[in-house]
């Protein structure tokens, strides 16, 4: 197994409560007692892999993250930094300055990440240049015509992408050094991707959710354990 490199965390809370249809940043809503973020922290925190955390924020909201964190009781190191206007923006400046070996990347907003997630996608290493947690679509997955037509039907297995995304930290650094402020970005993997990386698949979950739209809170609210 890859683990005995050393292994930062990084989560990710410095989004903002627009499809939710509020004013609060999402990931400080409540769920079973403890804001969102909370959950993945905790998931994080007592994972034998982990050796550090990074809890990115928005800075209005630093000292309150930073209470939270301090009020969980957590065993491995951790700080905060403040994040930039986009996701990439806020996952470059989280990882610009690390020196692990290993970064898993993960949103705050999904509070039902399981420990084997993390410990598939560090040993996925041993054999691809970087892994996501993602699970196969059930859904008939069509794609919309340009012009007047038919949708077209796509037959080839379709996976939903989740978190945590797991990378050498190097080659992260170097891949966001490189396409900083690529509209074509819309997560960590695509980014090796673009320049020609293999990305592994880790079997994820349907419970494994993010919380975005009002409906997904109550959603949430069903997965917690009795």
């Amino acid at each position: 197994m890859v683990k005995r490199k050393r292994v930062t965390a990084v989560i990710l809370a410095a989004g903002s409560g627009s499809r939710m249809q509020i004013e609060e940043n999402k990931v400080y809503l409540p769920l079973g007692g403890r804001p969102v973020v909370a959950h993945s922290i905790a998931t994080f925190d007592a994972h034998p892999y982990i050796d550090e955390l990074v809890l990115v924020t928005r800075e209005e909201e630093q000292a309150y993250l930073s209470e939270l964190a301090a009020g969980l009781g957590l065993t491995k190191p951790w700080r905060t930094v403040l994040g930039g206007a986009t996701r990439q923006a806020s996952v470059h400046a989280a990882i610009r300055d690390l020196d692990s070996h290993i970064v898993l990347v993960h949103d705050g907003a999904r509070p039902f990440m399981q420990p084997r997630h993390i410990t598939e996608c560090v040993d996925a290493l041993n054999q691809y240049d970087g892994a996501i947690v993602a699970y196969p679509v059930t859904e008939r997955i069509v794609e919309r015509p340009k012009r007047n037509g038919r949708a077209k039907a796509l037959c080839a297995t379709q996976y939903a992408a989740q978190t945590p995304q797991c990378f050498p930290t190097k080659l992260l650094q170097k891949c966001h050094q490189r396409h900083q402020n690529n509209p074509a970005i819309t997560d960590d993997s695509s980014l090796l991707e673009l320049e020609g990386y293999r990305v592994g698949i880790v079997s994820g979950d349907i419970g494994n959710l993010k919380v975005t739209t009002p409906l997904d809170l109550p959603l949430a609210e069903g997965y917690l354990p009795d």
